[in-house]
């Protein structure tokens, strides 16, 4: 920790210096700039360091350590309360992570297993499934509820890289799009006071994205099905279709956080409160409290007999994810105060206002860069002066575009979205090849290519 000093003093002048005419100067931004790009190349790049949580939270803190003496150094500053955007970030951090976390919670107490015969059709209708449910449990808790029972029902498949190329398109991504819960970035505009139900309003983009993708998996899957049929030697190991459903007490939870996560919305919650009193705002300290507690009753296996032991192995549940998360996405949340607060003061000299320039600048930063905090660094750009909140009255198109652009093209490369090097590594222990970095990347731009382009003329243009 010794060595934070130097670079916290050089960065602190460094900023200091350049603020005489702008209340918070661009050099502020270099922690959060740099913390991003690490995030984006230290899995290419520095794999094996990059392995390890503890080497993570020491870049975390290495970034956050000089941001947080810079919020102190000019909390006396009357145009920018550094102090209550700093306490502010951290309560909208320990709520997302509160939610996020028992999503993944409760998700890893489901478990489903089927024997059934695989087939284009039936690998397409579970795809349609995943891009529904993930909805519901995020496109995590989506990805490990039902990567294994997908992967199960193929197994006698030889050609298996297109059904989890796919699944990361469908289930690990452009899925999520119609609830806060389906994607981190969509989340974080919740917390920034977006109504829940404002995003089902984009089910027109979500449906031609999903319907495009799995029509296109149709036809990629019925020609490698017909050559897996030419090259199998008629020994099979399917039996009779068996259909098995485990942790039936976990979707309890599951619909009390649903319903937690939806009293708060504007919609509800304003009405709810003229009957029951006071609704709590979802940043308030103890909403973060609820989801831990209901996250904590799906873990008990033995005092509260909920989710048993074994369900939880099978599903190879790992807290590894889920503390990657916690530990890159607190980085975030801080060095991110002074980057937005930049992009606030800024917006009116950035000749940005039509839809679709949001929809690919914002898509073309989430394929590089982590799409949430992309998603919220252009949110706070178009609102201006004006709260996020805003946007879905005032500019909803460009919220709507923001939203797609995030979502959507943050399934452009493995790491533009949590799950995708997630679903990736899990196939790659079940001995399936994955293709590498730019493989990937050139194969999913000439795929979405013609849907973008499609999304872009129809909904923003």
């Amino acid at each position: 920790m010794t060595t934070l000093l130097p670079f916290t003093l050089e960065y602190c002048l460094f900023a200091n210096s350049w603020a005489q005419n702008i209340i918070v100067p661009w050099s502020a931004a270099i922690p959060f700039v740099s913390l991003l790009l690490l995030i984006a190349l230290g899995p290419i790049l520095f794999h094996h360091f990059w392995e390890s949580d503890k080497n993570k939270l020491l870049i975390v803190l290495l970034f956050s350590f000089p941001v947080i003496i810079y919020l102190w150094s000019i909390r006396q500053s009357t145009e920018f309360n550094s102090i209550y955007a700093f306490q502010h970030s951290l309560l909208d951090y320990f709520c997302f992570m509160s939610l996020i976390g028992s999503l993944y919670i409760v998700a890893g107490g489901i478990v489903l297993k089927f024997k059934w015969k695989s087939t284009p059709s039936l690998n397409c209708a579970l795809l349609a499934f995943g891009a529904l449910l993930t909805n519901l449990l995020g496109t995590t808790g989506a990805s490990i509820l039902l990567f294994k029972p997908f992967i199960h029902a193929n197994r006698d498949r030889i050609h298996k890289v297109h059904l989890v190329l796919f699944f990361i398109f469908i289930v690990g991504n452009m899925g999520g799009l119609l609830t806060p819960l389906g994607d981190p970035p969509l989340f974080l505009g919740f917390l920034n006071g977006i109504d829940f139900f404002w995003t089902i309003t984009l089910w027109p983009q979500w449906l031609i994205a999903n319907l495009y993708l799995i029509s296109v998996f149709f036809i990629v899957d019925f020609y490698n099905y017909r050559r897996d049929l030419a090259n199998r030697d008629g020994n099979s190991d399917f039996h009779d279709d068996v259909f098995h459903f485990f942790g039936k007490r976990n979707f309890i939870f599951l619909g009390l956080l649903l319903l937690l996560v939806i009293i708060q919305s504007p919609s509800v919650g304003k009405p709810l409160g003229l009957f029951f009193g006071k609704i709590l705002p979802v940043q308030d300290l103890t909403m973060p409290l609820i989801p831990a507690a209901l996250a904590q009753l799906s873990l008990a296996t033995l005092a509260f007999s909920t989710t048993p032991k074994i369900i939880r192995q099978s599903n190879d549940f790992s807290w590894l994810p889920i503390r990657e998360v916690a530990i890159i996405f607190l980085g975030i949340f801080i060095t991110m105060i002074p980057a937005l607060e930049i992009l606030r003061h800024e917006s009116a000299s950035l000749s940005l206002d039509q839809p679709w320039q949001f929809f690919w600048l914002t898509g073309g930063l989430s394929s590089i860069l982590d799409n949430a905090p992309t998603f919220l660094a252009f949110t706070t750009l178009a609102a201006g002066d004006g709260e996020i909140s805003s946007l879905s009255i005032f500019k909803p198109i460009i919220l709507g575009a923001i939203c797609c652009g995030a979502v959507f093209m943050g399934a452009n490369t493995y790491i533009g979205n949590g799950p995708n090097f997630l679903i990736k590594s899990m196939a790659e222990k079940n001995q399936i090849r994955m293709p590498g970095f730019f493989n990937y990347a050139f194969c999913a731009t000439i795929l979405f290519l013609p849907m973008y382009l499609i999304i872009t003329f129809l909904f923003f243009w």
